[in-house]
């Protein structure tokens, strides 16, 4: 049976070796004819950072900060991730329907329920990865989220 992609979860953290990945989620969305939601994922905090500050500052300033920082990192990565999709996409003919998303938390568990939320047909993230051995014993993002998710990983090796 040949596959039907109609939706595809792009993951990047947004950096310049990230970009095979992305031009390979577009060429598979415009194979399709699909949608491209692209994520990224905003890591939280260290526990040890944040019991440091709830000791230092009250807990009105702490929950302050908190939001006000989340929603500054949150405006600084959609202005990234436009900036970005704008110089790879800015010489297409074709683009593919985008959305944009950022989640909070751990990595490998937000792509897969994004994917689940996006009703996702597919997943296209890179690795850098740089070796068989390393990546086997230490894990990686991708190796959590093939071994975890439903949908179909594509993994693009990154430099």
């Amino acid at each position: 049976m040949i596959p039907n992609i109609k939706s595809i979860l792009y993951v990047s953290d947004i950096e310049d070796g990230s970009r095979p990945a992305f031009r390979m989620a577009v060429s598979l969305a415009k194979q399709y004819d699909a949608s491209v939601t692209f994520l990224h994922v905003i890591v939280p905090m260290p526990d040890s950072v944040k019991v440091a500050l709830q000791n230092t500052l009250s807990v009105e300033t702490y929950a302050k900060m908190q939001s006000d920082g989340v929603s500054k990192l949150k405006e600084i990565i959609g202005e990234r991730i436009d900036a970005f999709c704008s110089s790879e996409l800015g010489n297409l003919e074709w683009a593919p329907k985008f959305e944009t998303l950022i989640a909070q938390g751990a990595i490998h568990h937000e792509i897969i329920e994004a994917a689940a939320r996006q009703g996702a047909d597919m997943i296209v993230m890179g690795t850098r990865t740089h070796s068989a051995t390393k990546q086997f014993f230490m894990g990686s993002t991708a190796n959590k989220v093939m071994r975890y998710c439903d949908v179909p990983v594509l993994v693009v090796p990154l430099s």
